[in-house]
């Protein structure tokens, strides 16, 4: 639970952290299924000739620019989510998930860093594994990162901070509850319905 009372603002702000958090995880797949189109067809040949590598180097750079952007897009959109949860750093328990986050991130930007340097070398012999391995890597530590943020992070939004809203609490207090509202279009209908009776009705007196 949260170690102090939230506000309604502070509510709000959570419900947007929530956003903020699942797009942020689809801009990671993003970026770590994007590393599949290298991933593959070197995992399938591990002992590719170097001068293979060379004559492909205009799309390998390619592939590696369009890597770093997808996760300089995850890194913006993950900067944005801890802005959002400042709100609530005087919770011990959120500090420390969000501490953690944070730290996870700076690993995977440690792991793309040096997977980027791999590619000032193509004609290094063990390119194609070294490839493989990194990116495994980096594909890990981006399971790791979903994993904080949809079992861990997610989860203590939706248990803790929007456990309860100001209108359980008043109606907890007043032992009273708030009665389901009627759907909008079925109100129209039966709105419309009783100025069609009522026409009736009128019509019905002038009748007679």
């Amino acid at each position: 639970m949260m170690t102090y009372e939230v506000s309604d603002e502070e509510k709000m702000q959570a419900e947007r952290a929530l956003i903020y958090f699942d797009h942020t995880i689809k801009q990671l797949k993003l970026a770590s299924n994007h590393l599949d189109l290298m991933k593959t067809p070197f995992k399938n040949n591990p002992e590719m000739d170097p001068k293979e590598v060379m004559k492909a180097r205009a799309p390998i750079r390619r592939f590696r620019d369009k890597s770093v952007e997808n996760f300089n897009l995850f890194k913006r959109s993950a900067f944005q989510c801890v802005k959002l949860m400042q709100d609530f750093s005087n919770d011990t328990q959120t500090l420390k998930l969000m501490k953690s986050f944070i730290s996870t991130v700076n690993d995977l930007e440690d792991k793309v860093n040096r997977f980027v340097e791999l590619f000032s070398d193509l004609e290094e012999k063990d390119f194609a594994n070294n490839v493989v391995s990194f990116i495994e890597d980096i594909q890990s530590k981006c399971d790791d990162i979903e994993e904080i943020v949809d079992d861990r992070i997610k989860d203590h939004i939706r248990q803790n901070i929007l456990a309860t809203s100001w209108v359980n609490s008043v109606g907890n207090d007043l032992e009273t509850k708030i009665e389901p509202k009627v759907p909008l279009i079925l109100d129209l209908f039966n709105k419309r319905q009783d100025a069609l009776n009522n026409n009736l009705k009128e019509r019905g007196t002038l009748g007679n």
